[in-house]
C-alpha cells in the first residue's frame, strides 16, 4: 500500500517530499479555477515531485449540482472535460466523487429520481475519466454533508445493483464511525474499494486520536484490498503534524505486510 496526504497547496507538498510521501492528493475545484499560465506553472512543478498527484478529490463546487430540478448538464459537461484532462495531464489515477452539496436531494424531490440523476451522471462521468485512464471511486458521506449515499453499504450497493462496472469506491473511516458503520462491512466490498482516505477520533491526524486503525485498514486488506492509503484529516500545524502521520500510517501497513509473511 502507498501512503500520501490530501493537500491543497505547494508549501504542503513541500512537507510531503520531506516526509517521503509516496504521493499527494489534490483538490480537483482549486485545479479548475487556475489559469493557463498558472496551472502549466504547477505541473511543472509536479512532475519532479517524489510525491506525484495521484489521486485527487473536491470534484465539484457546491453549485454544480447532480440531482434535482436544478441539475444543468451543458454546464456540468463544459466544467468536467477541461478538469479531468488537467487531472491526466498530472498522472491522476483516481478521483474521488465526494461533493455532498451537489448530490444533496432537495426538499420535496422525489428519491428514486434523484437516483436515477445520479447514477446517469455517475456513468456519465465514470465514461469520460476511463477516456483519460481514470477511475471514479464515490464516497459515501455523513448525513451532515448529504442525504444521499451516507453509509458504506449503500453506497457500494448503489454501484454493484446498477451494474456500475467502470466505478470504484472511498473507504472512509471518518464516515464510516460518523455513521456507526461497523468495520467488517468493508471485507464483504473491498474488492470494488479503488482508494481510502484515513483520520483518527475527532478527524485529527493519525496517531493522535483512538480509533483503531489497524482494524480499519486490516478489514480493507482481509477483503483483498492492495491499494493506495491517503490522510485526510483536520491539521492544527501540517509541517509539524503531517511527518508523525506519515510515518504512523507507515508503520501500521508495515504490520500488515509483516502479517502476510
Amino acid at each position: 500500500m502507498r501512503v500520501g496526504c490530501c493537500i491543497s497547496t505547494l508549501d504542503q507538498l513541500e512537507v510531503l517530499e520531506r516526509a517521503g510521501a509516496d504521493f499527494c492528493e489534490l483538490p480537483v475545484t482549486r485545479l479548475a479555477r487556475l489559469d493557463a499560465p498558472e496551472f502549466a506553472a504547477f505541473a511543472t512543478r509536479l512532475a519532479g515531485s517524489s510525491a506525484p498527484a495521484r489521486r485527487a478529490n473536491v470534484l465539484l463546487t457546491s453549485d454544480l449540482l447532480v440531482v434535482g430540478p436544478a441539475v444543468e448538464a451543458d454546464r456540468l459537461r463544459g466544467y468536467l472535460d477541461p478538469a479531468l484532462d488537467r487531472l491526466a495531464s498530472l498522472g491522476v489515477e483516481v478521483v474521488v466523487f465526494g461533493s455532498g452539496a451537489s448530490r444533496r436531494v432537495p426538499d420535496g424531490f422525489d428519491r428514486g429520481r434523484a437516483l436515477e440523476q445520479l447514477e446517469e451522471f455517475v456513468r456519465r462521468l465514470a465514461a469520460a475519466a476511463a477516456e483519460r485512464r481514470i477511475t471514479i471511486a464515490i464516497e459515501h458521506l455523513r448525513r451532515e454533508e448529504t442525504n444521499l449515499l451516507n453509509s458504506f453499504a449503500e453506497t457500494a450497493e448503489f454501484v454493484r445493483g446498477r451494474g456500475l462496472a467502470e466505478v470504484g469506491l472511498l473507504a472512509d473511516v471518518y464516515h464510516l464511525h460518523e455513521e456507526q458503520e461497523p468495520l467488517d462491512v468493508l471485507a464483504g466490498y473491498a474488492g470494488l474499494v479503488a482508494h481510502a482516505h484515513l483520520a483518527d477520533s475527532g478527524r485529527r491526524p493519525p496517531g493522535q486520536g483512538d480509533w483503531d486503525l489497524p482494524a480499519f485498514l486490516a478489514e480493507l486488506h482481509r477483503g483483498g484490498y492492495r491499494g493506495d492509503i491517503a490522510i485526510e484529516c483536520t491539521w492544527t500545524d501540517f509541517a509539524a503534524e503531517a511527518p508523525a502521520a506519515l510515518a504512523h500510517v507507515r508503520v501500521l501497513v508495515g504490520q500488515l505486510a509483516g502479517a502476510e509473511t
